[in-house]
């Protein structure tokens, strides 16, 4: 899996969930492949997300949750959709 595919499953999950803003989740990598989980591309992937600024980070109970950025909602949304309709 590459970390495109990685990204996808991240914001796929993360906009089934509506964790858009103060809607945090620690769960976004659970389903990836157990291999994945900590893996350096699973670490690049949500770096990219972080700087492009989709995901937004928040320290919570001690571990990072995750929520979707609403400044970036098109964006997001228009990448949901273009994978959504391909993944099926």
């Amino acid at each position: 899996m590459d970390k495109e595919e990685i990204k996808k499953r991240i914001i796929r999950k993360l906009v089934r969930w509506k964790k858009w803003g103060a809607a945090h989740t620690e769960n976004i990598l659970k389903g990836l492949p157990s291999h994945l989980i900590g893996s350096k591309v699973t670490k690049q992937a949500l770096k990219e997300l972080i700087k492009d600024q989709w995901l937004i980070p928040a320290i919570k109970t001690g571990e990072i949750h995750y929520s979707l950025n609403p400044r970036k909602v098109s964006e997001i949304l228009k990448f949901y959709e273009k994978y959504s309709k391909r993944d099926g």
